[in-house]
């Protein structure tokens, strides 16, 4: 096609459908992840109690029982805000327009604010490091490929018997969101073992589905983690050995709630000052993605060459 300039058309006669916008919307595995107790919304976040488990196991006692009482500890998990930032669009621009441009970015605030609430939610499901026996963290060790090495079977059958002993009781709650590279890792692998009948394929999709009791998504988009094997901010700038992640987690300890997305919008009318009368949008609300325990999470990460 032709070359792409900035600017628009300010005509009427033109192909009448804005080029579509290829980036990866994809935020199904929000689906799995568990609503508060509506009791337990409070103004400044979600209230939660945790009892501590005292509780001993005894074989052939040989003395009478003293009761202990089961203490436990309570939290408050604060709100995070979240918001697009803000779009101007003025009253010369709008002139001759063959589209709605108003509309087409509000369209725009909408898409970015999904994608937003996907990647803030996959960085705060993302263990902030490997925890030995409640959030492992594993490393890839096939061949290298583009810098990294390859996801294999073996690893991942790894990391599978790794979250097993974590002994999560809900086996209907295991998740793992592969990201790319890793999905076409275990694509690539299968010439070399005969054990693929372990992992479930959509036959019309493609997708990865299973591997035994643990389900898949899929993310172009997941978590990045640094050399030092830390997990890095969202929205950092990859730096030389920073490696994206394959992100396990356990349904039943996770938390998610928005509040109602609040449109902020200074209508052009309203301007009284500009040559050019201006309007803005954006979209704000709070909301909150968080473990409700630092237990049952995880993550593969490529290993560099």
């Amino acid at each position: 096609m032709g070359e792409m300039q900035d600017g628009l058309w300010a005509v009427q006669f033109l192909e009448p459908q804005l080029l579509e916008d290829f980036r990866n919307y994809n935020d199904d595995f929000i689906g799995t992840l568990k609503a508060p107790n509506p009791a337990a919304i409070g103004e400044d976040g979600i209230l939660f109690n945790k009892l501590i488990n005292n509780v001993g196991f005894k074989v052939n006692a040989d003395s009478d029982f003293t009761p202990v009482p089961m203490t436990g500890k309570k939290g408050l998990i604060l709100w995070d805000k979240l918001d697009t930032t803000p779009t101007l669009c003025t009253d010369k621009e709008l002139r001759g327009m063959a589209f709605d441009k108003e509309a087409a970015i509000r369209v725009e605030h909408t898409n970015t604010f999904k994608i937003g609430v996907r990647d803030y939610s996959l960085n705060k499901l993302a263990p902030k490091k490997n925890v030995d026996g409640h959030m492992p963290v594993i490393r890839t060790t096939g061949e290298v490929f583009e810098g990294r090495k390859r996801l294999t079977y073996k690893d991942l059958l790894n990391f599978y018997n790794r979250v097993l002993k974590l002994n999560l009781p809900d086996k209907n709650g295991l998740y793992t969101v592969l990201s790319d590279e890793h999905r076409s890792d275990l694509l690539a692998d299968r010439a070399n073992t005969n054990n693929y009948r372990d992992l479930e394929f959509d036959k019309e999709t493609g997708e990865i589905k299973r591997f035994f009791k643990m389900k898949f998504f899929e993310n172009n988009d997941t978590p990045l983690y640094g050399s030092d094997g830390n997990l890095k901010s969202l929205g950092a700038v990859p730096a030389v050995g920073d490696q994206r992640a394959s992100v396990f987690y356990y349904a039943p300890n996770t938390v998610y709630h928005i509040e109602a997305v609040t449109v902020l919008f200074k209508e052009r009318k309203n301007d009284t000052r500009s040559k050019d009368p201006q309007s803005e949008v954006r979209l704000h609300t709070y909301g909150l993605t968080e473990k409700k325990q630092e237990h049952g999470f995880g993550a593969i990460v490529s290993d560099n060459e």
